[in-house]
C-alpha cells in the first residue's frame, strides 16, 4: 500500500505544471526582454538576483561585456555575468516581496523594486522611483526551479 501510495504521488508531481508545483521565486527566470535570465536566491534573510546569462554576453572585440554604464567609475570593469542586480527583496506575504532594489545595466540606473508570484507560475517585478505609481511592470518566465546551470549566448 505504502509503495502504491509513492508511485501515485510521484505522477501526480510529475503530472502538474511547475507553476503549479513550485510557489518560490527561487530559480532561475528569464527577463520578458529576452536578452538575460536571472537566479533569484535566498541572500540572509532577503532575497537577491543574480545575473546568470546572457543572449550576448561578449562585445564587438570578443571580451565579456562589463559594467561600462555604472555611475561609479571604479565598478565599470567588473564582469556583467555574475552581477548581483537584484537585492534586499523581503517576503511581505503569501507570494509578495518588497523593498528591494534593481539595477540595470543597460544605463546604470538603480530602482526600488517589488516581486509577486502570478497564478500562472510567472514572476512579477515592478520596478520604480519614489512610489510604483511611477515605474514600470516586467513580467519574467521561470526557466528552471532549482539546480541550475548558467548557458551562454545561444
Amino acid at each position: 500500500m505504502l509503495r502504491f501510495s509513492c508511485l501515485l504521488l510521484s505522477t501526480w508531481l510529475a503530472a502538474t505544471p511547475l507553476g503549479a508545483q513550485s510557489s518560490t521565486p527561487v530559480g532561475v527566470w528569464l527577463h520578458d526582454n529576452k536578452r538575460i535570465e536571472i537566479a533569484i536566491a535566498p541572500c540572509g534573510e532577503t532575497l537577491c538576483g543574480t545575473l546568470v546569462w546572457l543572449k550576448r554576453p561578449n562585445d564587438a572585440q570578443g571580451l565579456p561585456l562589463v559594467d561600462q554604464k555604472n555611475p561609479n567609475s571604479a565598478l565599470r570593469t567588473r564582469p556583467l555575468l555574475g552581477l548581483t542586480v537584484v537585492d534586499g527583496l523581503r517576503r511581505t506575504g503569501e507570494n509578495t516581496w518588497e523593498n528591494g532594489n534593481i539595477y540595470d545595466p543597460d544605463d546604470g540606473s538603480s530602482y526600488t523594486v517589488s516581486m509577486s508570484m502570478l497564478d500562472d507560475g510567472s514572476l512579477r517585478m515592478r520596478a520604480y522611483i519614489l512610489t510604483p505609481m511611477l515605474g514600470k511592470t516586467f513580467v519574467w518566465t521561470r526557466m528552471r526551479a532549482i539546480g541550475y546551470a548558467s548557458k551562454q549566448g545561444s
